[in-house]
């Protein structure tokens, strides 16, 4: 009688093996900072990053800043959203190429997870608490806030109504006069007469189009107060509030 335990044996063996083969190739799911790393590559590689620090470095040269920090809000997840793994990865290479160190770059949103702030961290950027966007700057900065809500670009606003303030200041942001040409004037004066009263002040140089990122970049802009700032631009709304 012929013996089928080895044979059997073996079949056995080879099915495992075919299994675990099978598992091993199995792909685990990209880290964080490998998907922001793809970004950063994609965005690199047709000279579009290229276009818009041009933007940025004649705003630098325009308003005379020199070695700015950057203020980082409403960024959103980037363990969770393909746009906002875009737009950290914009900021990192903006850095780079401006020679802007990241240990000199701030950022907050409600929305970010603790994988997000090890993300942040591990690039060496300073995690801030939450202030409702009511942060003064100190020193010349780049407001970068991507596709944030009209409340919050009037907040940080407002929080640097000054003369000195707003001649340091360089907003990477949505548009604002799309807000002004969208809504009532009378709407406008409630909830943002501060923005309401920079934007017809304002230099604005839209970023352009990136297919790949068309979502995550749409109505960007950078945006500054013509030099010289006219006189009567803040008295003015601090006498209308």
């Amino acid at each position: 009688m012929e013996d089928t335990s080895f044979a059997y044996s073996q079949a056995t063996t080879r099915a495992r093996a075919r299994r675990n083969r099978r598992g091993n190739g199995r792909h685990e799911p990209p880290l964080l900072l490998d998907l922001v790393d793809r970004c950063k590559a994609d965005i690199e590689s047709n000279g579009w990053i290229t276009s818009c620090l041009g933007l940025v470095q004649d705003a630098l040269r325009e308003t005379n800043i020199s070695c700015p920090d950057v203020l980082c809000l409403g960024l959103g997840s980037p363990s969770s959203s393909r746009e906002a793994r875009a737009q950290l990865a914009f900021l990192i290479n903006s850095c780079t190429i401006l020679e802007i160190g990241l240990s000199d770059v701030s950022v907050y949103d409600p929305v970010f997870t603790d994988a997000d702030r090890a993300l942040f961290q591990s690039f060496g950027m300073r995690c801030l608490p939450d202030t409702d966007g009511k942060h003064a700057v100190k020193r010349p900065t780049i407001l970068y806030m991507p596709h944030c809500d009209l409340k919050l670009y009037e907040n940080i606003i407002g929080a640097n109504w000054s003369e000195e303030q707003l001649a340091r200041i360089i907003f990477v942001a949505n548009r604002f006069s799309d807000y002004t040409d969208n809504y009532p004037q009378s709407k406008l004066e409630i909830e943002s007469p501060y923005l309401m009263r920079l934007v017809p002040h304002l230099e604005c140089h839209p970023l352009p189009t990136l297919e790949s990122f068309s979502s995550a970049f749409n109505n960007i802009s950078v945006q500054y107060v013509r030099h010289p700032i006219p006189p009567s631009l803040v008295p003015l709304s601090r006498c209308s509030q």
